[in-house]
């Protein structure tokens, strides 16, 4: 019986697909767009396929496509939005960090010309 699988570097390959690290950052409505979009690819094929004589099945299939794919628009516009939450908490955080960096600077700065200024004061 032949090794299942193909053969890489001597060894056989496994049938299954290994996650990738962006497959592992997918969210649960990453795989429900992907299911949708699988299932709308399977509908309008069986659409293209059915005769003159199936007009009724082929208006029920193109209303559920439609429907489909209002239902992969609206994930999309979720995803978009929490996405753009994310985007605006994390500028946030940077714009504090960055506000922090420049007091820190200004400290310092201001320290370092009073400690030169003694300096000098004392050495004269």
């Amino acid at each position: 019986m032949p090794p299942q699988g193909g053969f890489f570097y001597g060894k056989t390959m496994p049938d299954t697909v290994t996650a990738t690290p962006t497959d592992q950052a997918l969210t649960e409505k990453d795989i429900i767009i992907r299911a949708l979009e699988d299932r709308v690819l399977k509908l309008e094929t069986l659409v293209s396929a059915l005769g003159d004589n199936q007009s009724d099945l082929r208006a029920e299939m193109r209303s559920e496509i439609a429907s489909l794919r209002n239902q992969i628009n609206d994930l999309k516009e979720d995803l978009e939005a929490g996405i753009k939450a994310l985007g605006s908490k994390v500028d946030r955080v940077i714009g504090g960090k960055a506000v922090v960096t420049a007091l820190v600077t200004l400290a310092t700065s201001i320290l370092g010309s009073g400690v030169v200024h003694l300096v000098v004061s004392i050495g004269k």
